[in-house]
């Protein structure tokens, strides 16, 4: 039985969501394995402080190509054994307890599980600027439940690597199912402030021409009226997930 969990991240200057994503996750994995793409903020000096037992590499590729970074990422996954996750760093993980959801991870015997996506989208008006003194998710709870279907789940896996189809959203190993109580919060549109814009519409930059013209991450090639658009009508349909049942303890 596997009873360690290893972690997987890629990033280019996101200083501003670590600061929330490392000290959420630091206490959920036994290890992490951070992929920097070059970044000149304080990103790396963050890990150092906050995961100071992860390992920081440095990318082979220049920019997200989404074919080449899911290649590199099996690499590094091949090289340990466990329960493996890939996240970004909007991702965040949530499960109540990291013991039990290890020994559920083992006792339905599968090797590999999806978890359920939720989009997170801050109502116009509604929020502040979160503190960095708290946890994201305690400051942040109106989202939409598998608002983007498969496409917002993540896997978490115990195979060599996640066999995985472009971005991550599917996985070639067979057999996948939900684990149930392990939620993928995706804060797309939140924090909805001027910080988390300008990383939007800078990601497209960091995105090679051959990835545009297969139509891979679509999403990123917008102008700020066309996301802001998109926001709008995204967080119009936004739920105070405090409200359900099942996820209600994730907020609190």
């Amino acid at each position: 039985m596997q009873s360690n969990m290893i972690v997987f991240c890629h990033y280019y200057n996101e200083a501003y969501m670590l600061q929330w994503w490392l000290k959420h996750h630091y206490p959920l994995f036994d290890h992490g394995v951070m992929i920097d793409y070059g970044s000149t903020d304080n990103s790396n000096m963050l890990i150092r402080q906050l995961a100071p037992n992860w390992e920081i590499r440095r990318s082979r590729n220049p920019v997200f190509d989404i074919a080449a970074c899911d290649q590199e990422v099996m690499e590094f996954e091949r090289e340990f054994t466990g329960w493996k996750m890939v996240l970004n760093t909007t991702e965040f993980l949530c499960i109540q307890h990291k013991y039990a959801f290890l020994h559920q991870l083992n006792q339905q015997g599968q090797f590999i599980y999806r978890t359920t996506g939720v989009t997170m989208a801050d109502p116009w008006g509604v929020y502040s600027d979160p503190s960095p003194d708290a946890p994201l998710v305690k400051q942040r709870f109106h989202g939409i439940y598998r608002y983007e279907n498969i496409f917002r789940d993540r896997f978490i896996h115990q195979y060599p690597d996640g066999a995985y189809g472009p971005g991550r959203h599917q996985s070639f190993h067979p057999s996948e199912s939900y684990i149930p109580g392990a939620y993928m919060l995706h804060f797309r549109f939140s924090p909805w402030n001027e910080e988390m814009i300008r990383r939007k519409l800078f990601i497209q930059t960091r995105i090679p021409q051959s990835d545009k013209d297969k139509g891979w991450g679509a999403q990123h090639f917008v102008d700020r009226p066309e996301l802001e658009r998109v926001y709008y009508e995204t967080a119009a349909k936004a739920e105070d997930l405090r409200n359900r049942d099942d996820m209600r303890w994730i907020f609190l």
